[in-house]
């Protein structure tokens, strides 16, 4: 290998030298995404799990656990549908977490027996099955048993598991029990390896075409003296490094962009059953969802500021501000006052006060309040976005206010305050133009209202969590080739 090398030109061991570092780079690069991706996964996924298996342990009371462990002392006592009371008071909380948090095995209570074997006692299955044997018995679940814990990447004859431990304790304090619950890791494992191979593909790309521009630099660099060298070394350098600061700075804009943003979990704790379609068509977004619950109203609205991309997202960071001082400071919850304020909020950061040639920067918004001790009634104010309700399949829609929030030269009133009464199943949409906006099809035109409020009567009955994997599908596929033109925002809450 030595020989070979020294035989080569200069050129030819510059290139052979950066192509084996550029490999070497991108090797580590590479793995290293694959490892870390895993490894980000496996926290978030075992967090999520033991925060569930904590909640349930929480719920369930542990002396009518016992009660139940004590009463069914034998392996299929109790194997469908009872009028025990007691076994259903401690199944629902199983049942609901089960449930809400969509996952693929069910949520299981154990116990330690005296020869220490251990039982199921409890599953969140329809259909009861009390004191089923835990034949895969695991001495590792002894170390769980007292202080509950999470049990990282184990594999069966069905994949690979990973589990969070929570222990049951009655009245007295004793531990009679733990809560299991168990999650597939192998869509993590397999989303991993495809990110791997399209790394790779993507690098070996970028490799060749690095490795073609470089052939050409160093016959260049060869017959330059080296003061050049030293300029263009220099100047790679500096626009490298500018390149990496400006991403740099964006993705972490996109951090704090999303951490103003109101955490998914606790919009859905207050509307069971809602779902958020949020696709930003950069890295930091101009659309943005925002949520607060007031004195008793849960109010939750979608906006759309000027542009998109960095001054986008400016003025989504301006907005939320806003709108947290509107409603959680000043206690506001009509959506059409609190359009007004933050009317008033947006005209004076930008200093807007109808002179000619100033900015007219401000946003476009729905907002909807929910009075959450009376479900019959709704309250709706939009600036330029409108409510869609769907209800037994006719699409009603409540138009908006036609004047923005912000642009002072504009002739304007005050917003309107609708009070909707609405019916148990009703489907409310709120939306960007984004979705509506998006290029794509055959001819390559816009996907347009009509066609989008076909889907969501087309999708209403559907469960929400269906609906936004639907809506996501049918513009991704809309889109084809397309570039994205827009941030796209679509939210659905069922009353």
């Amino acid at each position: 290998m030595f020989k070979f090398f020294s035989r080569l030109k200069p050129s030819q061991k510059i290139v052979l030298t950066v192509f084996t570092g550029l490999l070497a780079l991108s090797t580590y690069f590479v793995v290293s995404t694959y490892i870390s991706f895993l490894d980000e996964a496996e926290k978030n996924a075992l967090k999520r799990l033991e925060a569930i298996a904590n909640t349930v342990a929480f719920q369930i009371d542990g002396d009518k656990h016992e009660q139940i462990a004590n009463r069914y002392s034998q392996p299929g006592q109790l194997t469908s549908n009872t009028a025990d009371s007691t076994y259903y008071e401690l199944w629902k909380p199983l049942k609901h977490a089960h449930e809400v948090n969509k996952l693929e095995s069910e949520i299981a209570t154990l116990i330690l027996n005296e020869d220490m074997t251990m039982d199921y006692i409890m599953n969140s299955l329809d259909s009861p099955y009390v004191r089923d044997p835990y034949d895969d018995y695991d001495p590792e679940f002894l170390d769980y048993y007292q202080t509950g814990g999470v049990i990282h990447q184990y594999t069966d004859e069905f994949g690979t598991w990973l589990t969070a431990l929570s222990p049951i304790k009655n009245s007295a304090g004793k531990v009679v029990g733990m809560v299991e619950v168990d999650a597939m890791f192998d869509v993590f494992i397999a989303e991993a390896h495809a990110k791997l191979f399209r790394n790779l593909l993507i690098t070996f790309t970028i490799f060749l075409l690095i490795g073609f521009v470089v052939l050409r630099l160093v016959r260049q660099i060869a017959k330059a003296d080296e003061e050049a060298k030293r300029k263009i070394e220099e100047s790679n350098h500096i626009i490298t490094q500018k390149n990496k600061d400006i991403l740099d700075s964006i993705n972490y804009a996109r951090r704090i962009q999303s951490a103003i943003l109101a955490p998914k979990e606790e919009i859905f704790s207050v509307f069971k059953e809602a779902f958020i379609l949020y696709k930003p068509k950069d890295i930091v977004s101009g659309d943005f969802y925002y949520f607060s619950n007031v004195d008793g109203h849960g109010l939750i609205a979608a906006a759309d500021c000027t542009g998109h991309g960095v001054p986008g997202a400016l003025m989504s960071m301006i907005g939320n501000d806003l709108l947290n001082h509107v409603t959680r400071e000043r206690r506001l919850t009509k959506p059409g006052e609190v359009l007004d304020n933050l009317h008033k909020g947006i005209t004076n950061v930008l200093k807007q006060d109808g002179r000619h040639g100033e900015t007219r920067d401000g946003m476009d918004i729905a907002l909807l309040s929910f009075d959450l001790h009376d479900k019959s009634k709704i309250q709706y104010a939009g600036a330029y976005r409108s409510l869609c309700i769907v209800r037994n399949g006719e699409l009603i829609d409540f138009k908006a206010d036609k004047f923005p929030i912000g642009n002072a030269s504009m002739e304007r009133g005050n917003f309107t305050n609708n009070v909707i009464d609405v019916q148990k199943g009703d489907m409310c949409y709120i939306f960007t133009d984004g979705y509506a906006d998006q290029f794509g099809g055959e001819q390559g035109k816009k996907f347009m209202v009509k066609k989008f409020h076909k889907l969501l009567i087309d999708y209403s009955k559907l469960d929400v969590y269906d609906q936004e994997r639907f809506l996501d599908s049918a513009i991704e596929a809309w889109r084809g080739d397309h570039e994205q033109v827009d941030d796209i925002l679509v939210i659905g809450i069922r009353i």
